[in-house]
């Protein structure tokens, strides 16, 4: 079942998340521009949910790229039409892999060098990690993440097809999307787990 019109389009200027005001996203117009540039991609996160029926409103939309060069050079040419840019105000922080093999976000306190590279940031088609960034696009924010509950291939495999406006999107399965929502648990994710679960009850 596709989302509404009006959560899948933004209905104001954004939201407050942690220090940062980001912009919501106009999801339909980010596919758009994603679709045009010919990009491979997965969606994950929140709007993956979205799009298999859970209600909610997605602070942004979430993209599992494939890694292949020409893909990411498609990649980069979408994010310059869209005026992508890191947000400056963002905590940094880093993935860390823990010693049960759990994949864990930690922040720390940047540099000089650190700060001046998010504001001169320009993603390199030959680094897949050059785009892992939470991005401000000029049609709402956008999360490239080059690996969430597996790889793109994985995530590709397993993923379901649903059409928004004429085009079919890959969308992260409900299996694969429980599998990073649930380890470790954040309690604003409670309510989407139930829902998620309850769509796999029904098959």
């Amino acid at each position: 079942m596709l989302a509404p019109a009006a959560v899948l389009t933004p209905a104001h200027a954004g939201s407050k998340l942690g220090r940062v005001r980001r912009a919501r996203p106009d999801v339909r117009g980010l596919l758009a521009v994603l679709d045009r540039f010919g990009v491979e991609y997965v969606v994950t996160g929140s709007v993956a949910a979205l799009l298999l029926g859970v209600s909610l409103e997605p602070g942004d939309l979430d993209v599992t790229p494939a890694p292949e060069p020409e893909n990411l050079e498609r990649l980069a040419r979408a994010l310059a039409d869209l005026e992508a840019r890191q947000y400056l105000d963002e905590p940094f922080g880093r993935w860390t892999t823990e010693a049960n093999g759990e994949r864990r976000w930690v922040t720390f306190e940047p540099t000089e060098a650190d700060r001046q590279a998010r504001a001169t940031w320009n993603p390199d088609p030959s680094d897949l990690d050059s785009f892992d960034h939470l991005l401000w696009t000029r049609l709402g924010t956008l999360d490239v993440v080059p690996e969430i509950a597996g790889s793109y291939d994985d995530l590709r495999h397993r993923a379901r097809a649903v059409e928004v406006d004429g085009r079919t999107v890959a969308v992260e399965s409900i299996c694969d999307q429980l599998a990073t929502l649930t380890v470790p648990r954040r309690e604003k994710d409670r309510q989407r787990v139930s829902a998620l679960r309850a769509l796999q009850r029904k098959g």
